[in-house]
């Protein structure tokens, strides 16, 4: 079983709909995956109880705000744990980044999304020397226009790297496609051009995410024999 935990110390910076769009992406080549919401306001188990008939038959949602996230986690039996953490520091998130095979911190690329970032990095440090082991994460780009990337951003991504912070090359863009699930119900990959304008680059766009959060970890490939244009 492989543990993703998405993490933030603050909300608004894409968590949620990374963590359904990897989902998605998992679901959809094959792989049986739980999707565990811990956010407050619980946006993934409201999509899942709206839109029951469009939730991926191998993605199985459950709500764990106010109760012990480590317990869902361990209980899970998909090959694929993806948790959606609540937008704060406090003792549940701590344990929950305890539990992870990678976190995946996003940020928008300006400064005060990457000392937020630094500070789940802080978290991570913490829990590394409790359970005496290394926690991989990533730092990537999210919202981002899909065209250009201004100064401002590309200063603070060269920050982290000269900080051996260690970054995602693929952002996951602003697209309307990312946000139309919650509103529409299923996934990006049942998303019409009348429903989304360019669904088809949503999904390259979420597949390369996915591909490079498979090269990270290393010896749990992803179930991913896609063509390089979707």
């Amino acid at each position: 079983m492989q543990v993703i935990v998405f993490a933030s110390s603050k909300g608004g910076v894409g968590k949620t709909t990374s963590a359904l769009t990897l989902a998605c992406v998992l679901t959809h080549h094959g792989a049986p995956t739980t999707l565990i919401d811990a956010d407050p306001n619980a946006p993934l188990a409201l999509w899942s109880a709206r839109f029951p008939s469009g939730v991926p038959k191998s993605l199985t949602v459950k709500t764990a705000f106010r109760t012990d996230v480590a317990d869902f986690i361990d209980s899970a039996i998909d090959p694929y744990v993806i948790v959606d953490l609540e937008g704060s520091r406090n003792e549940e998130v701590s344990v929950a980044i305890g539990r992870a095979d990678l976190v995946l911190i996003p940020m928008k690329g300006n400064q005060l999304d990457a000392d937020e970032a630094v500070n789940v990095i802080k978290v991570i440090r913490k829990q590394e020397t409790i359970f005496r082991r290394e926690i991989p994460f990533r730092v990537f780009l999210s919202q981002t226009s899909p065209v250009i990337m201004d100064k401002g951003m590309r200063d603070i991504c060269n920050q982290m790297r000269e900080n051996s912070i260690p970054m995602l090359s693929t952002a996951v863009v602003e697209r309307a496609a990312f946000k139309a699930p919650f509103r529409l119900g299923g996934t990006i990959y049942d998303l019409t051009e009348r429903e989304a304008n360019n669904p088809t680059a949503a999904i390259e766009n979420a597949e390369n995410f996915a591909r490079e959060i498979r090269d990270v970890l290393i010896g749990a490939p992803l179930p991913m024999e896609v063509a390089t244009s979707v």
